[in-house]
């Protein structure tokens, strides 16, 4: 597939993304300032609704300053609702006509190919299988990373555990249907996004792969794993209509950005020697670099008969694959 910004996982890039956790009737008090450092755990803004919004605006409307011409801006910050943390390392670069915070960061990006709820910020968190003599604690508020197929069972146990969030590879269309309560092809062609997530519940999730049983790759385990302990942002809204891709923002540490920082120019082109992932097919998730490009279609045991490439695969060996079956990585 051909995603929005290139490639499935981007190390390295400057990203500017609304701070908004979504509701249909909500409003946003901003709690910063265009130009504000902010940190990930950081409130940035406050969530209420939009009643309330307008009773605390006519209130603060009506509280003068001794001059008798003008109000206290903090009244509104006063209301009652919910603080919504960053959920990015960055820099206020705007606000939104709702309410929402944007921020500008250093990021890592990882896109998905299906996924659904709201936006959410919490922990990265890798999940370790149950074993005889132990079992997992699911901290409440964890973005959870699944390396392998979602369950059904797996779903509730970390909606139970107050997580926000499931970042994994897959998942069975029933189990997923089952837990979403809805038609998932028909939640990929709703036009009202804000409205269709109201309807889900409060479990964020990303699938690098889709529907079926693939684990997650090991370029995007990898990224995953070097960041596992940080906050992360995850996005689960999925969109034929809007052309929306789910995707998980991890704004990469001071540390790690020196002078010498660039950002990454996705390329993808499919050439000779660049560097591919199978998406499907026999060889489900192998990488390899593009060796040859046939000039003829090749026709394959199932019938298939179709443009090529050849791929010399990691362990050295060769692999001929139709070029609709194969993504650029890197």
């Amino acid at each position: 597939m051909t995603y929005p910004s290139g490639w499935s996982v981007l190390p390295r890039l400057i990203v500017k993304r609304e701070r908004w956790p979504g509701g249909y009737h909500a409003k946003g008090i901003p709690l910063v300032y265009r130009g504000q450092e902010v940190v990930p755990d950081q409130p940035v803004l406050r969530l209420t609704t939009a009643s309330e919004y307008d009773k605390q605006k006519e209130r603060a409307s009506t509280k003068l300053s001794p001059s008798g011409i003008s109000s206290s801006p903090d009244l509104l910050k006063s209301s009652i609702g919910q603080d919504i943390p960053a959920g990015l390392h960055g820099r206020v670069v705007g606000v939104t006509a709702r309410g929402g915070v944007v921020i500008e960061s250093h990021a890592a990006l990882i896109q998905g190919i299906l996924g659904a709820g709201k936006q959410a910020a919490g922990v990265l968190t890798m999940w370790q299988p149950r074993s005889p003599y132990s079992a997992q604690t699911i901290p409440p508020g964890a973005i959870l990373v699944v390396p392998g197929p979602l369950t059904f069972g797996l779903l509730h146990q970390a909606l139970n555990s107050g997580v926000v969030g499931v970042v994994a590879s897959s998942i069975a269309l029933r189990d997923l249907e089952g837990f979403l309560r809805t038609d998932y092809l028909q939640l990929l062609k709703i036009s009202d996004l804000e409205q269709a997530q109201e309807q889900l519940p409060p479990l964020t999730l990303l699938l690098t792969e889709g529907i079926g049983s693939a684990n997650m790759p090991v370029h995007t385990m990898n990224l995953l794993t070097h960041y596992q302990g940080t906050i992360g942002l995850l996005a689960g809204a999925t969109s034929l209509t809007h052309n929306l891709f789910p995707e998980l923002v991890i704004s990469i540490p001071v540390a790690e950005i020196d002078k010498n920082w660039q950002v990454v120019q996705p390329d993808a082109t499919l050439a000779l020697g660049a560097q591919v992932r199978v998406c499907s097919g026999q060889h489900q998730g192998a990488i390899g670099i593009i060796d040859y490009f046939y000039s003829y279609e090749q026709t394959f045991t199932s019938g298939l008969r179709t443009r090529s490439v050849r791929l010399r695969l990691d362990d050295g060996s060769f692999y001929t694959v139709p070029i609709t079956l194969i993504e650029r990585i890197s």
